[in-house]
C-alpha cells in the first residue's frame, strides 16, 4: 500500500535517478541502506524503488553527515522516523543538538575564513609594496580594518 506522499505524487525513482538527483553513487546509497540510514526502500523485481520520501531522507542524511553527525547516530535518527508520533520529541531533541553543533562548526569556519581573507589582503599588499610595508603588525591590522571595513584580530 502506498503512503500519502506516494499517492500524492506517485513519483518513483531508480537508484541511478536518486544518484543523479543527490550526487551519491549507487554504492553509497546501498551502503546507507545496509547501515540502517535509509529504512523503507522498497524492491520491485529485485530492484530498489525510491519514493519522494526516500529522496528526502537521502538529502537529510547528507545534511547530517556534513555537520559531523556520526553514522550510528544518523541511523538511530532515521530508525526513529519510522516510529511515528511517539518519537517526535526525541527527534526534535536530536535536531536541536545538531543545530547547536552546526552553529559552532559554522562559527569556526567563519573564523577560519576571516583569517584567510586577512592573509589574502596581506599577501596582495605585500606583493605590491613589499613585506617591509607590513612590518608593524598593529599598524597592519589597523590598515586592514580601514581598507576593507572588516575586523581581524590575531
Amino acid at each position: 500500500m502506498k503512503s500519502k506522499a506516494q499517492k500524492k505524487t506517485g513519483v518513483e525513482y531508480s537508484i541511478s535517478q536518486v544518484g543523479e538527483r543527490t550526487g551519491y553513487s549507487a554504492d553509497t546509497l546501498r551502503f546507507y541502506e545496509k547501515a540502517g540510514l535509509l529504512p523503507g526502500v522498497k524492491r520491485r523485481g529485485g530492484r530498489r524503488v525510491y519514493t519522494e520520501m526516500n529522496l528526502l531522507a537521502v538529502k537529510l542524511i547528507g545534511c547530517l553527515k556534513k555537520t559531523g553527525m556520526p553514522i550510528a547516530e544518523i541511523a538511530d535518527f532515521m530508525r526513529l522516523t519510522t516510529k511515528g508520533d511517539k518519537t517526535v520529541k526525541t527527534r526534535l531533541d536530536m535536531m536541536r543538538k545538531r543545530e547547536i553543533a552546526a552553529k559552532a562548526q559554522l562559527a569556526e569556519i567563519q573564523a577560519s575564513l576571516a583569517h584567510i581573507e586577512f592573509k589574502v589582503w596581506y599577501y596582495e599588499t605585500a606583493a605590491k609594496e613589499g613585506l617591509s610595508a607590513l612590518a608593524d603588525i598593529e599598524a597592519t591590522l589597523e590598515r586592514y580594518r580601514r581598507e576593507t571595513g572588516r575586523d581581524f584580530d590575531l
